[in-house]
């Protein structure tokens, strides 16, 4: 039996150094993986990383290397697009290992993530959490940037540029730096959008209720002439219909003037009008208010019916006066 155990002694130590040698391989491989996995990440490969971080998740001897996979896989997954792989690699990394390095950015990650989702409420809540719990983190002005830019999605323009503005003022080496003033240039160019559509729905009403009583007072006006003239038409004078014609040829004047005015102004009003229904939400591309040309056409406008109106009051006054005199 001893002569036995002395013969099999040999069989067990190379089965043992086999599976020392394989195991090893093995961490090699994993360790391997893993860091090509990073070098492909930061050079925009995210595709060949997300397939190196995976062969690491999958490998049973990966131990701590695990954990780096699953975060570095999450972070692959949203440079691409892929939001719920993103979400689910994140929450599991979040669940399993509060201990990681890489934690605190984890957090950090999961509200940059919940914005990409357009979850913006969730999105403000996670990173206002992050800055209270980290408030010395390098990624904290990160943080504040995509709190603000969840507040301008949901529309809430002026928490979005306090926001803006402290990461300027507290943080002013930061990478959103730029970011943040471009942003609040925007903010201030949409209200100047907003306060110009408020004002072109005013001109415009106003200028619909200049007509309506410009119509109504016409209306009278040329219902009083009319009878006058029947009264006068008998014993005017040749000077009286020479001054007559010269007043309705005035008049007439007057009307093809506040004609092309009219059409003037309603192309302008036109124009601002659709300007003004872009101002909404979302960004994208400003849209243009209106024009000095725009308000100018209103105010030439309003002008030129005052004028005829004026005019029209002269005639009718001319026409009393004469009947007065027994003209």
């Amino acid at each position: 039996m001893s002569h036995q155990r002395m013969a099999s002694l040999p069989i067990v130590i190379l089965a043992l150094a086999i599976g020392a040698v394989h195991a090893t391989a093995q961490a090699s491989g994993t360790g391997s993986d893993l860091k090509d996995g990073i070098d492909q990440f930061r050079n925009g490969q995210y595709d060949k990383a997300i397939l190196l971080f995976h062969n690491v998740i999958l490998d049973p001897t990966a131990g701590s290397q695990k954990a780096a996979a699953y975060f570095l896989i999450a972070k692959s997954y949203m440079a691409v697009g892929k939001l719920d792989d993103a979400d689910r690699n994140l929450e599991f990394y979040l669940t399993t290992y509060p201990g990681a390095p890489d934690y605190e950015e984890a957090v950090y990650q999961n509200g940059r993530l919940l914005f990409l989702q357009q979850e913006y409420e969730n999105a403000i809540q996670v990173l206002q959490g992050f800055i209270t719990s980290y408030p010395r983190s390098q990624f904290v002005s990160s943080a504040w940037f995509w709190a603000a830019e969840s507040l301008y999605a949901l529309g809430r323009w002026d928490d979005a540029e306090g926001f803006y503005q402290k990461i300027i003022t507290d943080y002013p080496t930061s990478v959103k730096v730029e970011a943040a003033q471009y942003k609040i240039s925007l903010i201030q160019l949409r209200r100047q959008q907003a306060e110009m559509a408020k004002l072109l729905t005013w001109s415009h009403e106003e200028l619909l209720r200049n007509v309506q009583e410009y119509q109504n007072r016409e209306k009278a006006y040329v219902q009083a002439i009319e009878a006058y003239q029947k009264r006068l038409a008998a014993s005017s004078s040749e000077d009286d219909r020479k001054v007559i014609a010269d007043l309705q040829q005035q008049l007439a004047q007057k009307t093809d003037q506040i004609a092309q005015l009219k059409a003037a102004a309603a192309a302008g009003t036109g124009a601002a009008a659709t300007a003004a229904a872009a101002v909404p939400a979302a960004p994208a591309a400003p849209a243009t208010g209106p024009s000095a040309a725009d308000i100018d056409r209103t105010q030439r406008l309003l002008a030129a019916k005052q004028a005829a109106l004026a005019l029209k009051e002269q005639y009718l006054q001319w026409l009393i006066s004469n009947e007065g005199s027994g003209k």
